[in-house]
């Protein structure tokens, strides 16, 4: 039994650290194929529902399932033919939360000054770099993204390494 925990462990180790080499030496790639295998997915569950709709005989009850098939069945179709689109969205959405929350974080730090903390100007830097970074992903999604696959698939590489680690040095002191 824990022979066979081991070697899961050890093999899931291995693909993490695969993954996160894969991630990390093919960003772009990889962004695409998610892309790929989402719109794949969407486009096979979104002509499940149409499907659904004609085979239970197109009741005005069935109308969802022809109504939201048609919907994942386009969103599909868009996701394969325009992945950059997409991938280009989530960091603009996130750089722009990022931004207006760095907005906040200025005026609370301005807040601390008038309430006399000494470490105000703190604050203040922290709300700048975030403000910064917000930007920056707002008018380089690309390029963040980018970045962002490469540390997603360092924290695979790490995860991986870490947990290898862990599970030998446990079967070296089970083994005692």
């Amino acid at each position: 039994m824990l022979k066979s925990i081991r070697n899961s462990l050890v093999l899931t180790s291995v693909l993490y650290v695969i993954l996160g080499v894969v991630l990390m030496a093919f960003p772009d790639s990889s962004l695409k194929l998610a892309c790929a295998l989402i719109g794949v997915v969407t486009l096979v569950y979104g002509g499940v529902r149409i499907a659904s709709y004609f085979q239970n005989g197109g009741t005005y009850g069935n109308r969802f399932d022809l109504f939201l098939g048609v919907i994942l069945a386009v969103l599909g179709v868009f996701l394969l033919l325009c992945p950059q689109f997409i991938v280009s969205l989530i960091p603009i959405a996130l750089g722009i939360y990022i931004l207006v929350d760095s907005f906040a974080a200025l005026k609370k730090a301005l807040d601390m000054k008038a309430l006399g903390f000494e470490k105000w100007w703190i604050s203040v830097l922290t709300a700048l770099a975030l403000a910064v970074f917000g930007a920056v992903m707002i008018f380089n999604p690309f390029g963040t993204m980018a970045s962002l696959v490469m540390f997603i698939g360092f924290g695979f590489i790490f995860d991986g390494v870490y947990t290898l680690v862990n599970t030998m040095v446990a079967a070296k002191l089970f083994r005692g």
